[in-house]
């Protein structure tokens, strides 16, 4: 088994796709096939079927490219903590992060990385995956956090998914709506929203039009008028875990019996990352498995 074959199925998998997988990992279809073969034989199982839509994760497949996922992530960890040991990082770091993500997973990985590289200056910009994707093509961003509704693939990028995660309905805690166990898309709809996602008012506009009371690009003014009892926002579940307005009981999370969810991805330009930027994506990956292990025995 080698770590290749393990960067394959997990860009397969992510893909839906053993020729896009091949483009964007710059080997041939056959060698990958190939490889990818070889290793269903090492394992004895199948780890990809094909459909109409595309080629997909087996059960048992879903279950090594999980583990595969979580080995490579521990390779970024190991080796950012070697060249801890080689060099000391200096230079600047511009990240792009969605919302979520900024109140989820920066601020202990920042506060984690700045303890360990005090030479490097990070600059965060808080953006919606479409900015973050424009301003990586456009070379202004050395890394980009984003939420993709679906797979994502970009020939110029390269893009891995590290988390699911489930967006969940937000309702003052003096409000009514407090009190449910669950909220539909259909009941969503008879009350004023803040701070609707592209996304979110496309599943929505399948039930009707959502009454928008007005847009933000930022979060905080949303989660002031959600307390206040005034509308419904959205919130993916990871952003909610250490929210002052949830732990204060202003704002109470419900979840959407239709559970829409959001794909998070890492992505950076295809010409290859900097020791800083490789270092600061394992601090990054290593927080997110201590999320999951947390989130396991919850």
């Amino acid at each position: 088994m080698r770590i290749e074959q393990l960067q394959y199925i997990v860009e397969i998998a992510s893909t839906g796709s053993f020729s896009i997988a091949a483009e964007k990992l710059h080997v041939s279809q056959p060698n990958i096939s190939q490889s990818v073969a070889a290793l269903e034989q090492e394992v004895g199982v199948q780890l990809f079927h094909r459909t109409r839509g595309g080629t997909v994760p087996t059960e048992a497949g879903e279950a090594v490219i999980a583990k595969a996922r979580h080995i490579l992530a521990k390779l970024h960890e190991l080796k950012a903590t070697a060249n801890e040991h080689t060099e000391v990082l200096r230079g600047k770091l511009v990240i792009g992060a969605i919302s979520g993500i900024c109140t989820s997973f920066l601020p202990r990985t920042l506060s984690a990385f700045a303890i360990r590289h005090p030479y490097v200056e990070l600059e965060i910009l808080e953006e919606h995956s479409g900015g973050i994707e424009e301003k990586l093509l456009e070379n202004r961003l050395d890394l980009g956090l984003m939420g993709i509704t679906g797979e994502y693939a970009n020939k110029h990028l390269r893009a891995e998914r590290f988390l699911s995660c489930e967006i969940m309905a937000c309702v003052g805690v003096q409000t009514p709506l407090a009190a449910r166990k669950s909220i539909s898309f259909a009941d969503i709809l008879h009350y004023p929203l803040v701070g609707v996602s592209g996304h979110m008012k496309e599943l929505l506009l399948s039930y009707g039009t959502p009454k928008q009371l007005f847009h933000s690009k930022g979060t905080e003014a949303a989660k002031y008028v959600t307390a206040e009892g005034v509308a419904i926002s959205f919130s993916m579940d990871i952003s909610l875990r250490n929210d002052p307005h949830v732990a204060m009981g202003k704002i109470v999370p419900i979840p959407i019996e239709e559970k829409p969810s959001v794909h998070l991805y890492w992505a950076h330009d295809r010409k290859g990352m900097s020791a800083a930027s490789e270092a600061f994506l394992s601090e990054f990956l290593m927080q997110v498995e201590k999320y999951k292990r947390m989130a396991r025995f919850e």
